[in-house]
């Protein structure tokens, strides 16, 4: 990776070198790998504040870490995802936005599906506070 930022890609990173609570980018990537790829909800403990806010199609909700779990849980229950693609990542203070594309399967159906992710995440002292997001199914951003 090149440390010049005329060529360095800006939706990499490097967790070794990063520390959460100075780096929300940091914390976000943290979120999707630990959370939707390896299904750990206890990351959650360490990842969200107590309480936060999530902004999505259902209304916006304030949610315990339990209960944010519980939430997620119930996602994780219909998909296992394989793969995030983080396709632009912008950051402006303790501002995140996220566009992304998710490659999971479904467990009701066992088929492929891909979701196309647009978030905003607002990181206070290393943790996610709050989130606006919205996804639709079987979209591709081709790449653009």
């Amino acid at each position: 990776m090149s440390n010049d930022p005329a060529t360095s890609d800006p939706t990499s990173h490097d967790p070794a070198t990063s520390d959460p609570v100075d780096d929300p980018a940091a914390v976000v990537r943290s979120y999707w790998d630990r959370v939707w790829l390896d299904r750990d909800l206890d990351a959650l403990d360490e990842l969200a504040t107590d309480p936060s806010i999530r902004h999505t199609s259902h209304g916006t909700n304030t949610y315990t870490v339990g209960e944010l779990k519980e939430h997620i849980g119930d996602a994780l229950c219909a998909i296992r995802t394989e793969e995030v693609t983080f396709d632009a990542l912008t950051v402006d203070g303790p501002m995140v936005w996220l566009r992304a594309t998710v490659r999971a399967v479904s467990l009701a159906t066992m088929t492929p599906l891909d979701l196309a992710w647009l978030a905003q995440y607002r990181v206070e002292g290393g943790r996610i506070a709050e989130a606006w997001a919205l996804h639709q199914s079987n979209m591709d951003w081709g790449g653009t």
